[in-house]
């Protein structure tokens, strides 16, 4: 597990390391300058000539840092000196006057050179206000040059904790971060502005992480030790037995990816109930699972009232349609059901018309709404939920008691507890229909498994990027499908 923190949590984390343990602030500038040299080797070992920018914050105190590392290394190093702040750091003095020391020279200007690596050291985690002026100039020029881009700690410009462009930002190759990662790089522009991130310990202690207790946390794939456990004597009976409601008539897609997402993550029994009209078809692609099929009213209620004495969990939704029928048929489920549910897509789409239905169920509940669905249960615009998502979602998970899974591209889970859990795996290969049908068959899957509401949420949809990052390795962004993630299923679960 690792905990993704916002710019207030980081520079409490760094003010306890030095003025609690004592940690010298120079120690960890010093160790921050190696490991943004460290990856810069490994980029380029042919040293092309680098240019740094710098601004006279403890941000440009790392880059001048790294700069007269480089210089000893043999690399041919350009520093430029933004100079347009009245106050510099302390220890961004102590790198400056080290540099003229050595006969480094600070350019108040960008030399007409070219470049292999252009580093970014002008503003670090703690920028708040809009950039303007000279900065705006510089970071614009910056991204201008030719050349591999790398960020200090976070792109300038850029907010930490939101991932919003504070007038203009660095657009970066690769962004060298220290300690943790930031929570405004996963987020609006700090997606595409950071590049590859490259997180390096500089010796945070752990007790000022812990002081700080940061509330977003991902998981590691060490973490898939959390899989439901499989034992030798055992037999289908054993894991669990999944019913999945889905499928309007001749709408079978969603109910057979999301049936066997389930299978495939180790459950015993799974049974479609859908319309008669996706019989055949769903018994030619999946014949494993058990079936039992609708065309009318009276036989759709039939349906609902054999799944709650049959199922160890329930899966409604994908694929099912919003007419009075459906409708129907979620309600008998939230009154009737005695075991765990996971609501997705048109299960949602009814509750949006009417959220007191969610309050009629006894039973544990996964919701997993995309920003869309999201929208629409609570009646606010997808940018006022990006913009506040995790209050958003603690919010409605706490006032409607559910485990929520707020799908987008970094996805979030809560239950409504002052912590909660960040997907950090996944790529954008993923964003194609059925992926978020085969997501609910995973979270499914690992209920009848045995594993807990909230870390079945947890687990399920890491487990569902992880084979999602998989099947990118083997079919690339632009061609997978969302049966390319089921197939790549087994390897992940395998190899933990």
């Amino acid at each position: 597990m690792e905990y993704i923190v916002t710019k207030n949590e980081m520079q409490a984390i760094d003010a306890y390391t030095i003025e609690k343990v004592g940690i010298p602030q120079a120690v960890l500038m010093e160790r921050a300058a190696l490991a943004v040299v460290q990856e810069i080797e490994r980029i380029d070992r042919r040293k092309g000539r680098i240019l740094i920018a710098v601004e006279g914050g403890n941000n440009g105190g790392d880059g001048l840092a790294a700069a007269r590392m480089l210089s000893e290394r043999g690399y041919p190093v350009d520093i430029y000196y933004v100079g347009a702040v009245e106050h510099v750091s302390e220890q961004f003095e102590l790198q400056k006057n080290i540099l003229v020391q050595i006969g480094q020279r600070l350019r108040k200007t960008i030399p007409n050179r070219d470049y292999a690596i252009v580093v970014d050291g002008i503003f670090g985690v703690g920028l708040s206000r809009e950039v303007t002026g000279i900065h705006k100039k510089a970071i614009d020029n910056l991204n201008q040059i030719k050349g591999l881009k790398i960020a200090i700690d976070i792109p300038s410009g850029l907010d930490a904790t939101t991932g919003e462009i504070l007038g203009t930002a660095f657009r970066a190759d690769y962004t060298v971060t220290f300690g943790l990662k930031k929570l405004g790089m996963f987020f609006g522009a700090g997606i595409d502005c950071c590049g590859e991130i490259i997180c390096k310990n500089i010796g945070f202690p752990k007790v000022a992480i812990q002081s700080v207790k940061p509330k977003i946390y991902a998981y590691e794939e060490q973490d898939l030790v959390k899989l439901p456990k499989r034992f030798n004597n055992s037999n289908k009976g054993s894991y669990g037995k999944v019913a999945v409601i889905a499928g309007s008539k001749n709408m079978s897609g969603a109910a057979f990816l999301c049936s066997k997402a389930a299978y495939s993550t180790g459950v015993g029994l799974v049974k479609i109930y859908t319309h008669e009209s996706n019989r055949v078809v769903l018994q030619s692609q999946l014949p494993e699972a058990v079936m039992m099929t609708y065309d009318d009213y009276e036989g759709a209620l039939s349906c609902v009232e054999d799944a709650v004495k049959w199922a160890s969990v329930i899966v409604v939704g994908p694929g099912l349609g919003v007419d009075s029928t459906s409708e129907r048929m979620l309600y008998e489920l939230l009154m009737n059901s005695e075991v765990p549910m996971v609501l997705d897509a048109d299960a949602l789409n009814i509750l949006s018309n009417n959220m007191g239905m969610l309050k009629t169920c006894s039973v544990p509940i996964v919701i997993t709404p995309h920003m869309m669905e999201m929208s629409r249960l609570i009646g606010k615009s997808v940018e006022t939920i990006a913009k506040d998502r995790f209050a958003i979602a603690k919010k409605f998970a706490k006032e409607y008691e559910v485990n929520l899974v707020l799908k987008d591209a970094k996805s979030i889970v809560t239950n409504g507890s002052e912590q909660m859990y960040m997907n950090l795996a996944g790529n954008n290969g993923m964003s194609t229909g059925g992926s978020g049908d085969v997501l609910a068959g995973i979270i499914a899957g690992m209920l009848a498994g045995g594993l807990p509401l909230f870390e079945a949420a947890q687990i399920g949809t890491y487990v569902h990027c992880l084979a999602g990052d998989k099947a990118a390795e083997d079919k690339g962004k632009y061609s997978m499908l969302a049966s390319d993630i089921i197939a790549h299923l087994g390897e992940v679960m395998r190899d933990s």
